[in-house]
């Protein structure tokens, strides 16, 4: 299920008759909807467009941009998942091969330098571009939590990273979680950032190695999906045991340098 599939299921009781069909037909046709502007959808629709302007706001949405935003995201979903039709046939052994892969890799890492610039940021964002990466931030953001860091889940939409751009302070941290990291609007978004406000330190999480997002974050860890063996459809659970490996370090190097300090 989509995020944007799931905002109306949560908010079926809302939608009047007519904004049913309106949504209905935008998910059904999100891939030649997702270029409209509000004016040439309603005009295509044959309704106002204060009424669509109405269903994002019965959806939790800010406005038009924002449901433009989360089903471009969508449609990047359903073609990243045409693209891997090729499914694998044992889940089990997949997932174990790809967690000795994720031990590796993070084994070989030096974290020192991001755990003190995490530790010593004023402010923490974290960002992400779709509705399971944002479960993922919630994730992330408990566990910081736990060790005394709080941090602030930013909402789905490019405006909120402007947002950010124009308030944030020297050493801040910006944790972007996304699965490809070559959505160009926002690293399009990020880019502009460095002739604005270069004061920020960009975290990326990504499932490719390869990726534009990675190449402009001062640090990129990625994490291995593993297909279902029955649907085109990925699990994220490596993921997750990549924040809490990485929790779990900074505690340690929390400790140590608590104790060294004591000393």
């Amino acid at each position: 299920m989509s995020k944007l599939e799931y905002l109306v299921y949560q908010n079926s009781s809302k939608l009047n008759d007519s904004e049913i069909r309106v949504i209905q037909f935008i998910l059904n046709n999100a891939k030649a909807c997702k270029g409209l502007s509000l004016t040439e959808l309603a005009r295509k629709l044959y309704v106002s467009r204060s009424a669509i302007f109405r269903l994002c706001k019965h959806l939790g949405l800010s406005g038009y941009g924002e449901l433009k935003f989360i089903l471009n995201e969508m449609v990047q979903e359903q073609e990243q998942s045409e693209e891997n039709k090729v499914l694998t046939n044992n889940f089990g052994s997949d997932l174990i091969k790809e967690t000795e892969n994720l031990v590796k890799n993070f084994q070989s890492l030096n974290l020192d330098p991001f755990f003190t610039d995490l530790s010593k940021a004023e402010h923490k964002y974290i960002y992400s571009t779709g509705w399971i990466q944002q479960m993922l931030s919630d994730y992330l953001s408990h566990e910081l939590l736990l060790f005394g860091i709080s941090s602030i889940v930013l909402p789905a939409a490019v405006s909120e990273l402007e947002m950010v751009g124009k308030i944030a302070e020297k050493g801040d941290m910006l944790f972007i979680i996304s699965y490809t990291g070559d959505n160009k609007e926002i690293n399009d978004e990020l880019g502009k950032f460095e002739t604005v406000n270069n004061k920020l330190r960009y975290v990326s999480f990504t499932d490719l190695k390869q990726n534009k997002l990675a190449s402009l974050s001062d640090y990129n860890f990625y994490y291995p999906t593993v297909k279902f063996s029955s649907s085109n459809d990925v699990s994220f659970i490596l993921a997750y045991t990549l924040v809490d490996f990485i929790i779990n370090k900074f505690g340690i190097w929390q400790k140590e340098k608590s104790d060294k300090n004591g000393k």
